[in-house]
């Protein structure tokens, strides 16, 4: 009895150290488990879509990233998801039917984690316009407004987007195989 109480007394601060230390151990945001989910999701899983076919002229870019419901800070499934742009000349559609009916185009419902990723190419710029690629996309969530908004890409737009209000900035790097890739959360918040 007197050799466990002694055990016990010179553990016991001991197990209470390694229990603060493990308990107060601060997350690492550089292995967030949800990021790497969205960026992980491939062809025929949900969250995830390819705009353009592969013989697509254009510079690849892969956006992924998660809607989260503003009110709850939770992660938002199965909310649709329409994108549309233009190609890499610039053009929504050479007929000239409206930018909605653009050639490059498609929906895609978020997974149960919340995520999406897109696989595209860089949208070209309006023909005698410079700095001016963007995204456009169309938010609906059962219970929540329709969001219609604006992805700009750092770097290809003009300093007068600033990200601030209705439109967001998206920075995208090339990774080491040429693609542009960037991650977003896209919050919503506005109830029917």
């Amino acid at each position: 009895m007197v050799i466990m109480t002694r055990l016990f007394v010179i553990q016991h601060p001991i197990i209470m150290m390694v229990l603060f230390l493990t308990c107060n151990e601060q997350p690492d945001p550089g292995n967030n488990s949800q990021e790497k989910n969205c960026s992980n999701l491939e062809t025929g899983q949900k969250g995830f879509i390819q705009l353009t076919k592969k013989e697509e002229p254009g510079e690849s870019l892969v956006i992924y990233g998660r809607i989260i419901d503003q009110k709850t800070d939770q992660p938002a499934r199965d909310v649709s998801l329409f994108l549309y742009q233009t190609d890499s000349s610039g053009i929504y559609n050479v007929s000239g039917g409206p930018d909605e009916q653009a050639r490059i185009r498609g929906t895609v419902h978020t997974n149960e984690s919340g995520c999406f990723k897109i696989k595209t190419i860089l949208p070209g710029d309006y023909p005698g316009q410079k700095n001016s690629r963007h995204l456009h996309y169309v938010i609906n969530a059962k219970g929540h407004k329709e969001i219609r908004s604006i992805l700009f890409f750092k770097g290809f737009t003009t300093s007068n987007i600033t990200g601030e209000g209705p439109l967001s900035v998206l920075d995208i790097k090339k990774d080491k195989d040429g693609t542009w890739i960037g991650s977003i959360d896209i919050h919503i918040g506005e109830t029917d």
